[in-house]
């Protein structure tokens, strides 16, 4: 049996591009989603359509559509379990097969037990707020003064918890639903003389995970005693509020069209802009922004502007959001709203064109919004001043690309009016600061942490996989092919096993490796190798992907091109050059990939060895190499 938590982390960890992707490689990209000819019927003509934002797909051909594991299923004619098993491999998430003990079953109870509470809740607090007096007289008038329309409320779930102290808890146990769960889910108190409702008296924003479920709460108070204005659910099995965002369940889609989320503070921030017609809005729940939920954004778009308010919380907010996101190598914009209003209560002033309009014009470049702060902040103080550029020059250091942080930093000194060698040496005194974090004392726990995020990782394919992979699919095509170098003739599994053997180079990808050396071994025993030995293989995977090397004409594709400024047009017309640009682009790839190895080797130690620096320069010059044959071939 394998543990519905391992399920569910299996479902959040599929992309399903890359699933329909590696099995299809004539998947393409038109607008927001992917198209290819279906895989279950014959067609000329593409009708299959992969929607990342959905995460289905569908044949308006044939029919057929669902999720990443229907897919796999149907594509590979697997069971339910061989389905989950396959993508768990894909996604490196370990099965424990075995039997669940008392306490795992226990929890798989709560988690259940706690959605179908929540579930029960949502529907009861949206009776409330319809069908009662009290929450027509009371909830009702307030969304209204709020300027939410019926349809906006509905769409939104949004609902009323009634004054009675305990209305909701005893509904539900009048329905059967155990007090433990609803406990659990944080809806209730109950002791053995009373119980009370977490939220009443309280209009309500259920907050849904990214395919729609409600996991939690979030409660207004609408008595002006109240201590607490805004309530929220607590952790629970099901809910962690790091972990999500309000309003992404409705504004994915619009975040994948528009390539750009918009970030504010509030629930009423949300509804209010999609009232307005902008809806690639979410909040961060009334929680600093985090690492998860940027990342779960990070999926749909790699471009974020954040809407604060002008005060200073709000400032303060902006800033230390903007390093987050920077850290996670997105990029970001601020739009800071004029005194005393907010998305909310700006969006009610203007028409939707000129709410857009505000937008665009206001927005700016995270450089450009923390330069114009702090240089206003610090006008006349020198001292000031310095601590501000430091701070800039902070944030730059964040920014895991190296280009990226040079040209930030041509642009900042332009508008700090500072040297750029200055600047760049600020950072550079960050970099170094953060190296040093690496020291021996906790270097095996920051490995331990790295494994871990490696195993857990949805990051698309490395450059050396692709390179790889590459190898591999000419192995197939073209194995016992004859190339022409001048007077030499051989065959191209020999030429690549030559050249491959001779640098020592062995692949990343211990699955593209298993295959290789199984190609190796069959292709020394025959003359010919039989590509059917791969197409008939019992391992379904690589089955499947020798199916996927031969079931289509190959092109070069636009990004391989864009990558390596290569431009070969048809590779069967000139083999050897395909062959030799594949085989010198996986030797690059190598070389950078064991260079950046020594790197975070040499970051972590004080005193790196000899022998470490040797070897760097040795990669480094070989690097040098390559990039002049690539070159001097192909350009």
């Amino acid at each position: 049996m394998i543990p519905k938590k391992t399920i569910d982390q299996i479902f959040e960890s599929c992309v399903i591009e890359e699933v329909v992707g590696s099995y299809l490689p004539d998947l393409k990209k038109k607008g927001t989603n992917y198209w290819a000819c279906c895989p279950f019927h014959n067609e000329k003509t593409p009708s299959f359509s992969v929607s990342p934002t959905k995460g289905i797909y569908k044949c308006f051909g044939c029919g057929k559509g669902g999720n990443a594991v229907n897919f796999v299923m149907e594509i590979g004619g697997l069971s339910y379990p061989e389905a989950l098993k396959e993508l768990a491999s894909k996604y490196n998430i370990e099965i424990e097969e075995r039997e669940l003990t008392p306490d795992q079953i226990d929890r798989e109870n709560k988690r259940d037990g706690v959605y179908l509470i929540s579930s029960f809740a949502n529907s009861f607090f949206q009776d409330q707020l319809w069908n009662t007096e009290e929450g027509k007289l009371i909830a009702q008038s307030y969304f209204k003064q709020r300027g939410f329309s019926e349809d906006i409320i509905k769409k939104f779930q949004l609902g009323y918890s009634p004054k009675q102290k305990d209305a909701l808890t005893k509904q539900a146990l009048k329905k059967s639903y155990q007090k433990e769960f609803l406990e659990e889910s944080g809806l209730s108190f109950i002791n053995e003389k009373s119980s009370a409702d977490r939220f009443r008296e309280r209009v309500i924003f259920p907050i849904h995970n990214y395919s729609g479920k409600v996991l939690g709460f979030g409660g207004r108070a609408l008595d002006p005693k109240n201590k607490a204005k805004y309530l929220n659910s607590p952790e629970n099995p099901i809910y962690h509020k790091s972990k999500v965002l309000y309003g992404l369940y409705f504004a994915k889609s619009e975040i994948g069209k528009k390539n750009n989320c918009f970030i504010v503070e509030g629930y009423t921030d949300v509804v209010s802009m999609h009232q307005a017609g902008i809806e690639n809005v979410v909040s961060a729940s009334g929680t600093a922004l985090s690492t998860d939920q940027i990342n779960l954004i990070g999926r749909l778009t790699k471009n974020i502007t954040l809407l604060f308010d002008g005060d200073e919380a709000g400032l303060r907010a902006s800033f230390k959001s903007i390093d987050l996101i920077l850290k996670e190598g997105m990029n970001v914009k601020i739009v800071m709203f004029p005194d005393g209003e907010d998305p909310d209560s700006y969006s009610k002033k203007l028409s939707q064109e000129e709410y857009l309009n505000y937008l665009s014009h206001n927005e700016k470049d995270f450089i450009q919004y923390k330069t114009e702060l702090l240089n206003k902040n610090s006008q006349n103080n020198p001292a000031k001043r310095v601590e501000d550029i430091k701070d800039i020059a902070r944030s730059i250091s964040i920014i895991p690309d190296r280009l990226l942080r040079s040209e930030y930093c041509k642009i900042s000194s332009s508008l700090l009016d500072i040297s750029e060698e200055d600047l760049l040496r600020e950072v550079s005194i960050f970099l170094q600061g953060m190296k040093k974090q690496f020291t021996k004392s906790n270097f095996t726990n920051n490995q331990n942490k790295l494994e871990e995020q490696i195993k857990t990782s949805t990051i698309k394919i490395s450059l050396l996989e692709e390179c790889e992979k590459e190898i591999l699919r000419l192995l197939f095509n073209y194995g016992n092919e004859i190339l022409e170098f001048e007077e030499e003739k051989i065959k191209v599994s020999e030429y690549i096993f030559d050249e491959l053997h001779q640098d020592s180079i062995t692949f990343s990808n211990v699955f593209y490796q298993n295959i290789y050396k199984e190609y190796f071994q069959l292709d020394s025993e025959e003359k010919g190798l039989k590509i059917n030995h791969f197409l008939q293989h019992e391992n379904s995977e690589i089955q499947q992907l020798a199916i996927s090397f031969v079931s289509k004409k190959h092109e070069i594709s636009r990004k391989w091109e864009d990558l390596h400024q290569i431009f070969t047009g048809d590779e069967t017309k000139n083999l050897e050059l395909t062959i030799e640009k594949s085989i010198l682009s996986l030797k690059q790839a190598f070389i950078k990939s064991e260079i950046e190895k020594i790197n975070d080797l040499i970051r972590t130690e004080e005193d790196p060895s000899i022998q470490l620096i040797t070897k760097l320069t040795k990669l480094n010059k070989g690097l040098v190499i390559i990039n002049k044959l690539l070159g001097r071939n192909f350009n």
